[in-house]
């Protein structure tokens, strides 16, 4: 499901601009960006909240069909239950290292690898007249591992706009048996950046 909304927005994309060019094969360029994040953690009755991401991803472009990037961007992840006031909010430092397809000027299949520092968790509940906020980076894994597939236009004007799909390989809970042992990050992302050559 999540994967034909990806492909319904290239779809939108691509028939509603054409592009001329793209950055010549052996440039550098930057890309400051930022965007709207729904995210959850594996599990039932877990649902998936609302975020924003934003930060700096540098590319190299190898040929006219092929380039690498990498990046730096904050992201806000965590989850929600459903019919519940509860809520788990967590903030990562990413690095997403992606290898980049251009299937046609501008438009681009890419995947990778990305790990992922946590530097913020935090529980909230508030039912029934019963209310916590808490830290609970304690029981948390520090480092976050996982897989991003995006599909990204880019516009003549430098002007950038990504779908991406992160799934985690790493548990969020740090101890065998513990809470979110079990329990991985899902993340789509859509966001808008403005790419520029050095």
């Amino acid at each position: 499901m999540i994967m034909k909304k990806i492909m319904m927005i290239a779809a939108m994309m691509v028939a509603t601009v054409s592009a001329k060019a793209q950055f010549e094969p052996g440039t550098f360029s930057l890309q400051p960006k930022a965007g709207f994040v729904l995210s959850s953690v594996s599990g039932e009755d877990l649902r998936f909240k609302p975020g924003f991401q934003a930060g700096l991803e540098g590319q190299y472009q190898i040929n006219n069909w092929f380039g690498l990037s990498a990046g730096l961007l904050y992201t806000t992840e965590g989850t929600k239950v459903k019919d519940v006031d509860w809520k788990l909010n967590l903030g990562y430092i990413n690095i997403p290292i992606m290898a980049k397809f251009y299937v046609t000027k501008g438009l681009s299949l890419n995947a990778g690898l990305q790990p992922g520092i946590m530097v913020s968790a935090k529980e909230k509940y508030n039912e029934g007249g019963i209310s916590w906020d808490k830290d609970v980076k304690d029981g948390c894994n520090g480092f976050d591992l996982s897989i991003p597939l995006s599909i990204a236009y880019e516009f003549t004007n430098g002007l950038t706009l990504e779908a991406r799909y992160t799934t985690g390989l790493t548990n969020v809970g740090k101890d065998a048996g513990g809470r979110w042992d079990d329990n991985k990050n899902q993340v789509l992302s859509i966001n808008i950046g403005y790419k520029f050559a050095l």
